[in-house]
């Protein structure tokens, strides 16, 4: 049987309406795919474990079109990225200071994260470790590390994904996260059955098992996994995040479940609009919410306190900037503008 030989990261370097810079921060460098000029807000996107940057190329143009400047990045170890030696770096500490760092790279004081999966993981540990750089939170299917592991603990029957990725990044069956079969069972997992006969899935899965192929990306890949569940610096336990917060997840018990815990992780006074725990259904790309909440075009500023929203884009699952990045971008969009987030609109290739 005949070896896979490995590609070259440029395999994901796409054309589009964005630029590929790689950027330096704490010595390594790190691929982004930007758009929108840097004198307006910073969006910073986090992608998860088994994606890419790529995950995010169809809402880069449409957010920097909103008055963004955005990035969507390459995690340390995947894609065009530096690829260092998996025994340094790849902890929940380094992920948040090489978010931290881009963010000041890329010139700014802060940002708003996007995280899905461990994106999502590493979005909220820098939201609480980090709360003057972050100016908003929005997790995709994602929870902090410590509720993920006692939600798993208390409810393991709600968390059995969860339980078979923990299982997957150990030996022997770490090998599993390499096989194209792998990639091919969790992409149709996370995205809606509606999706799985259209062009954007067939690439979506392309990009997927050709990024995999990237040399040197699979023990990354495997410690990146393990920060769903991460252990968390002991300084960091009991640390609040007070920046507006919007939850993307399905309605399904186990987010329910780690909504209700996720109140708790956040410090904003009780303003009034729909509390976290209660759905918020987005059809189209419009949140339909209370007067005040996000989808409201009568919002101020100090309605970004109150605490974080749990909504669903239809007909989505777990990657609904991949399944729908227009509505995705929307709600992002009018997500931002409700917290007091707001650039000016231009060509989103300056």
């Amino acid at each position: 049987m005949t070896a896979e030989l490995p590609l070259s990261p440029s395999v994901v370097r796409l054309d589009g309406p964005f630029r590929h810079d790689l950027i330096y921060t704490r010595g390594i460098r790190l691929h982004v795919a930007q758009a929108g000029s840097a004198k307006n807000p910073l969006i910073l996107l986090l992608h998860g474990s088994f994606g890419g940057w790529f995950d995010y190329k169809d809402v880069i143009a449409p957010l920097a079109a909103q008055g963004f400047h955005v990035a969507a990045v390459d995690m340390r170890g995947y894609g065009m990225s530096d690829k260092p030696p998996t025994g340094f770096g790849y902890d929940i500490r380094s992920a948040v200071g090489d978010v931290t760092g881009l963010i000041r790279a890329l010139g700014h004081t802060s940002a708003a994260l996007v995280g899905t999966d461990t994106g999502g993981t590493i979005a909220w540990c820098t939201a609480a470790a980090a709360p003057h750089q972050v100016d908003a939170l929005v997790s995709v299917c994602a929870a902090h590390p410590v509720d993920l592991r006692r939600a798993t603990a208390s409810r393991p029957w709600l968390h059995t994904t969860t339980l078979l990725r923990r299982a997957l990044s150990r030996l022997p069956l770490r090998w599993l996260l390499h096989r194209d079969s792998f990639f091919r069972w969790q992409l149709r997992r996370t995205t809606d059955a509606s999706f799985h006969h259209t062009p954007r899935y067939e690439e979506a899965l392309r990009l997927r098992l050709t990024a995999r192929r990237i040399g040197s990306t699979l023990a990354a890949r495997r410690r990146n996994n393990r920060l769903l569940t991460s252990t968390i610096p002991t300084k960091w336990f009991g640390l609040k995040i007070t920046a507006p917060t919007l939850m993307l997840a399905p309605p399904k018990p186990m987010w329910t479940h780690l909504a209700r815990r996720a109140t708790a992780r956040l410090s904003p006074p009780e303003l009034p609009g729909r509390p976290l725990g209660t759905k918020n259904s987005v059809e189209n790309g419009a949140q339909r919410g209370p007067e005040g909440g996000p989808g409201s075009s009568t919002r101020d500023k100090t309605q970004a306190k109150k605490p974080a929203r749990r909504s669903h884009l239809t007909g989505t699952k777990n990657l609904p900037s991949v399944e729908a990045p227009e509505a995705f971008a929307a709600v992002i969009g009018d997500f931002l503008r409700g917290a007091g987030i707001t650039g000016h609109a231009e060509d989103p290739r300056r």
